[in-house]
């Protein structure tokens, strides 16, 4: 029998549910009955820590949620995570996301949802439906894009909707390089798309959906960034956001810029109206790890229903880290089809994987000296510290990938 602790005179074991009572006190499910149902108390979680015990209240505090609505896209980029990956091609089916939009209103919390994953979001025939039925609930809703199939009966739906924020995938100013990346691409007619989106905006005098413009960062591209900056400018973007490239295929790993000096003025004058403009990754490898999905309180939900805590942990593929191949594999913490999404976010194991990454208990392989000959560097299935899966590579937590 496991080792039982007392505390405010309740024992409670590692891995059990307790109460708290609005006065502190923990109570054990054994002793709700000597409490009224409406008391105020709230769920909690025992969790085992280095220095003893941890209760974790188990709120459904989700802030915001990102539904991968299709992993269809029809454009081929060099960049793109499906030159490494074995998932199918497919639109979320409508009844995943009824099962989602039922969840909604079960999310107190919850301000904003965010359309986007590894497909294109209007290849998917109702994601017109599935915005309005988030803007329905009086939640801010996004999308990101690739923006070539922003007709103007598309865009005069989407300010029918209210759609809060539109990013647009741009990876050049130019059609050479931006053609460059993304192979068999019309760069303008996307550049007409988003010029007929500010004038139909200006036409029926809305500011809404507001501009973003996301750029990803290669060796070959980079130097066109100051361009960008003023293209971006010029289409009356709102937010510009450039992050590293993630190498998913042998032919890009030797495009990676994040061993650059980026302590300076990387573009003499030109770096000013980046500062001000765009929201930069790093381009340097730091000790500091921070991680954007479990910060903003954010899950993730991907075509088949499945939950995941981030983008990186969505399907299984290969990426490259500085050079050297690593095989990924998903981590699901339920489907939407089988529980709502409120019950999946205060499952002990979700609940004990943001604390870890809260607390970034994760070795850091990526400059650790004993990183040759390690096989724990092969995947993220573990770590040398016991964590299953391991984030002790992620680049997002490195802040030098970026999404919205």
């Amino acid at each position: 029998m496991s080792k039982r602790h007392v505390i405010t005179g309740c024992s409670f074991q590692a891995g059990q549910t307790v109460s708290i009572e609005p006065g502190g006190q923990i109570m054990l499910p054994s002793d709700t009955s000597q409490t009224n149902g409406n008391n105020g108390a709230v769920e909690a979680l025992c969790i085992k820590t280095k220095n003893g015990f941890q209760i974790i209240p188990r709120v459904v505090d989700v802030r915001k949620l990102y539904i991968e609505a299709t992993t269809v896209c029809n454009f081929a980029c060099t960049t793109c995570i499906r030159n490494s990956w074995h998932d199918e091609l497919s639109h979320m089916e409508w009844g995943v996301f009824k099962r989602i939009a039922e969840s909604l209103d079960r999310l107190p919390r919850l301000e904003r949802v965010h359309f986007g994953g590894f497909g294109e979001p209007f290849s998917h025939p109702r994601l017109l439906d599935m915005l309005e039925t988030v803007k329905n609930r009086g939640l801010r809703a996004e999308v990101i894009t690739n923006g070539s199939l922003l007709s103007e009966e598309v865009i005069n739906k989407l300010i029918d909707l209210k759609l809060d924020m539109i990013f647009v995938s741009l990876d050049g100013p130019d059609e050479a390089e931006y053609c460059h990346i993304r192979q068999g691409a019309d760069f303008h007619g996307v550049l007409n798309n988003l010029n007929l989106l500010n004038e139909i905006k200006a036409q029926r005098g809305v500011h809404y959906p507001e501009l973003g413009i996301e750029f990803v960062a290669t060796k070959d591209n980079f130097h066109k960034l100051p361009c960008l900056a003023k293209l971006v400018q010029e289409l009356n973007a709102r937010r510009m956001i450039v992050t590293n490239v993630l190498p998913y295929n042998e032919e890009m790993k030797d495009q990676i810029l994040y061993d650059m000096d980026d302590t300076g003025a990387l573009f003499g004058n030109d770096s000013v109206l980046l500062m001000i403009q765009a929201q930069m990754p790093y381009m340097k490898l730091r000790t500091e790890r921070y991680c954007k999905f479990v910060e903003d309180k954010a899950m993730v939900v991907n075509h088949m229903g499945f939950v995941s805590p981030c983008y990186a942990l969505m399907h299984s593929y290969n990426c490259y880290i500085y050079g050297r191949i690593k095989e990924m594999y998903p981590f699901y913490l339920g489907n939407v089809t089988e529980k709502k999404l409120d019950q999946i976010w205060t499952e002990p194991i979700y609940i004990n994987f943001r604390r870890a990454v809260n607390n970034f208990h994760f070795p850091s392989c990526t400059d650790c000296k004993f990183l040759d000959g390690c096989s724990y560097v092969d995947n993220n299935d573990g770590d040398c510290w016991g964590n299953s899966p391991s984030c002790a590579e992620c680049l997002w937590s490195r802040q030098l990938i970026a999404c919205p």
